[in-house]
């Protein structure tokens, strides 16, 4: 660790701000902050296309063997020269799992790379952060049974990844900490209403958010993470979701439509094609988004962060399945009972959301409260995400 007064050379990966999906970027940029107030500013940031791309040097990561084989060519000086230099230089390695570690996601196998490179290559102290993980994948579960039990903590951000992974973890060195997003909340309405209204004020090119007055009670929806893996991509879901949008219009409230990711931003602007409905685009400032959603009357939607945006100014969300049991571990976490419909058959479900959305509406201030309550309370735990590395840091002092 770090000798005397010398600060701690910290490695920090992946940095997610680089990436255009609002989640990514709340992610990434609490992070940096974070570690910068805690006095460890990271030394190293690996972007996160470092993870997202296909290294020639490692041609697959499928099984436990490969990572022994790599790892090997890694200590020999062979390969991913670049990486290696970086790790043996630093004193810690804290990683942003976020939801790489799932079944058919090659940047969850190269994060869990650089997590074997640290703790069988270099010997350096590693933390797995803010991540849900899921199993399903043999293989994959064989990695993770492997890797995990040498890191120095873990932090899962839901119940389920926890208790599919405790059976073999020692106690005491994981923990469940609520996602980092719960600590960036929604300003309350009053705050910016005003100049919300002004036109093209919500507007990012290339989209645009038009028609929308955030004076009147309105519904925000997104599509779900589901439908960008590879068995789904054949499906077409935006008829569905104009013959939604267009029920919920007339049914609850007017509707404003969120692309909080490239997948989304397709389906989505093909929506607002058919309905002329206002688009919250990609390229808006996030802290923006989250304002829009956590003031929203309902959400409807199929992804975790911005179901997260939603609660964090009370706002329900009717949710849709996603690309993993996350969408079903943030409404768990949320104490919200209510079932998850299915997104790959949206159609089918139209008019029970549309239900579950007025339902919501007619809660009133009851059940906003209690969500925002419930938000707030997971909100002062993120923090502890930084525990280890404060305490290890101020015992190297």
């Amino acid at each position: 660790m770090g000798n005397g007064h010398l600060a701690m050379k910290l490695v920090f990966a992946p940095d997610t701000s680089d990436h255009p999906n609002w989640g990514c970027r709340v992610m990434g940029e609490w992070f940096k902050r974070a570690l910068a107030r805690n006095g460890t500013p990271p030394t190293w940031v690996a972007p996160s296309a470092w993870f997202l791309q296909q290294h020639q040097s490692l041609p697959n990561l499928n099984t436990l063997a490969d990572y022994r084989r790599y790892a090997s060519e890694v200590q020999a000086g062979r390969i991913l020269g670049d990486i290696a230099a970086v790790l043996g230089q630093c004193d810690a390695v804290l990683l942003n799992g976020e939801n790489f570690i799932r079944p058919g996601a090659f940047k969850g196998r190269m994060l869990l790379f650089v997590a074997y490179l640290a703790k069988h290559v270099f010997g350096k102290p590693c933390i797995l952060s803010n991540h849900t993980v899921e199993l399903d994948e043999p293989s994959l579960a064989e990695i993770v049974r492997e890797i995990y039990p040498w890191l120095d903590e873990i932090h899962f951000r839901d119940d389920a990844s926890a208790e599919a992974c405790a059976s073999f973890l020692e106690p005491g060195r994981w923990k469940v900490i609520p996602d980092v997003a719960f600590a960036v909340p929604a300003a309350p309405l009053m705050e910016w209403s005003t100049l919300g209204r002004r036109e093209g004020h919500f507007s990012a090119w290339p989209d645009t958010a038009e028609g929308f007055d955030p004076r009147r009670p309105y519904v925000t929806v997104c599509a779900s993470s589901i439908y960008s893996l590879p068995q789904h991509q054949h499906l077409d879901p935006v008829p569905a979701f104009i013959r939604l949008c267009r029920r919920l219009n007339e049914e609850v409230g007017p509707v404003v439509l969120a692309a909080p990711c490239l997948n989304d931003t397709r389906i989505m602007r093909q929506v607002q094609s058919a309905t002329g409905l206002p688009l919250l685009g990609i390229n808006l400032p996030v802290r923006q988004a989250i304002d829009i959603l956590g003031n929203a009357a309902v959400h409807v939607g199929g992804r975790w962060h911005p179901g997260i945006f939603a609660a964090t100014g009370g706002t329900p969300t009717v949710a849709l399945s996603a690309n993993s049991h996350k969408v079903h571990s943030l409404m768990r976490l949320l104490g919200m009972e209510d079932p998850v419909f299915d997104a790959l058959e949206l159609d089918a479900h139209i008019e029970p959301i549309v239900a579950r959305a007025r339902a919501y509406l007619e809660a009133g201030p009851a059940l906003r409260d209690r969500l925002l309550k419930r938000s707030q309370e997971l909100g002062a735990e993120v923090d502890h995400n930084l525990d280890w590395l404060r305490a290890t840091s101020a015992a190297a002092r």
